[in-house]
């Protein structure tokens, strides 16, 4: 008997993937509460970008997870769903999300053809200890139910939004069988940022393709501004490499062309010239209140703070007050070290028949669809390796 624990996306992946029927042990009262959330109620469910395309968006973990990948790839998953009879659409971004942009669609969609292979699910039950026997596994669930497998996909999810019950269990499970779990940190988070009073103005901003200097290395991609910080994909992507007190820059004008605009616009207004670098009025605004700079004309600027502004522009360094919490992240990273499980299978190296998936793996992917995608695609392959 295969038991999976968790059904959400990488459970649900191993299901479908099984020749045999399975039992499904949820801790929710329904299938996929975390899904039912994701894309804002929408569900960016998948990323079309062609294949070394997408796995090179996969950054750092992009090796161990290819061959989960080729096992269920982007492609595998749409077609799935459309023959399933849930319509997708693509937008210019490569964001694959239900033509009806209802969450709740993809969802069903998944929980009716894993009820079409026989699984069974069992709902609210929560598994407090998992031992290993000779047998394989046996599992005590809170209510004292007690299940024995001879195999085991743990699929639990992560530590992020735990009311969705993505709390850490199953990291806890892991570590009780002596599997080394790496600490959670939020993942997809956006940042407060020390002093940010005089940007507040800026709120609901996007910079488009902007460029963010972190630890001496540089990233790009959208970045919004908050009330309090800053969010979009940019720092969404690259939060769980944030930590609090750390400095990050802003390039909001990388030329070498502003000292010649200032010679060039001598008569007219600072405002007027920053906007004409593409910076939005309010950012123009609140950038000269940061750097103390009344808002003159390029004549009369002073060369100290010609130069203070043009640094400005090239370095525009803030300092991070906080990042938002495991319990209003949208992933996090930790969990079970990749090092404990063979890429090939899914499997575990310390035991044999344990085999990990999805979010309860320590891997970190961006926003736009490749966390869904590489959940279901991890459980596929533990469920198609386990057999």
């Amino acid at each position: 008997m295969t038991i999976i624990i968790g059904a959400g996306p990488a459970g649900l992946g191993a299901a479908l993937a099984l020749s045999k029927p399975a039992l499904i042990l949820e801790r929710n009262s329904f299938t996929g509460k975390k899904l039912l959330l994701s894309g804002s109620g929408q569900c960016n469910v998948t990323n079309a970008a062609e294949g070394d395309a997408f796995l090179a968006r996969l950054g750092e973990f992009r090796t161990f997870l290819k061959p989960a990948f080729y096992q269920f790839s982007n492609r595998d998953l749409m077609r799935l769903l459309e023959d399933a009879g849930c319509p997708l659409i693509t937008r210019d971004d490569g964001k694959v999300f239900p033509v009806s942009r209802h969450s709740a669609e993809v969802r069903n969609t998944l929980l009716k053809l894993v009820q079409q292979k026989g699984h069974r699910i069992v709902y609210n039950c929560r598994i407090s200890s998992v031992v290993k026997t000779n047998q394989g596994f046996e599992l005590k669930a809170d209510m004292g139910n007690i299940y024995s497998a001879s195999r085991l996909i743990l699929a639990a999810g992560g530590a992020a939004y735990p009311d969705t019950g993505s709390d850490g269990s199953g990291y806890a499970i892991a570590k009780s069988l002596g599997l080394k779990v790496l600490q959670p940190r939020p993942a997809l988070a956006a940042v407060q940022i020390k002093g940010f009073e005089l940007f507040k103005s800026c709120a609901g901003l996007s910079l488009p393709n902007a460029m963010l200097k972190l630890h001496k290395k540089a990233y790009r991609g959208d970045l919004l501004f908050t009330h309090q910080g800053f969010s979009g994909p940019l720092i969404l992507d690259n939060s769980y490499r944030m930590n609090c007190g750390d400095r990050i820059a802003l390039v909001l004008d990388g030329s070498d062309s502003f000292e010649s605009l200032l010679a060039r616009q001598a008569r007219r207004k600072l405002s007027t010239i920053l906007h004409s670098l593409g910076l939005a009025h309010a950012l123009c605004d609140a950038t000269l209140k940061h750097l103390g700079i009344s808002d003159l004309t390029a004549a009369e600027l002073g060369s100290t703070a010609r130069k203070r502004l043009q640094e400005w522009l090239r370095h525009a360094e803030f300092e991070i007050h906080a990042v938002a919490g495991l319990q209003s992240a949208m992933s996090d990273f930790g969990g079970v070290d990749l090092q404990e499980v063979k890429a090939s299978s899914m499997q575990s190296k310390q035991f044999p028949g344990l085999y990990l998936a999805g979010e309860t793996l320590s891997y970190c992917l961006p926003s736009g669809g490749f966390s869904i995608q590489m959940a279901l695609a991890t459980g596929y392959l533990a469920g198609k390796k386990s057999e």
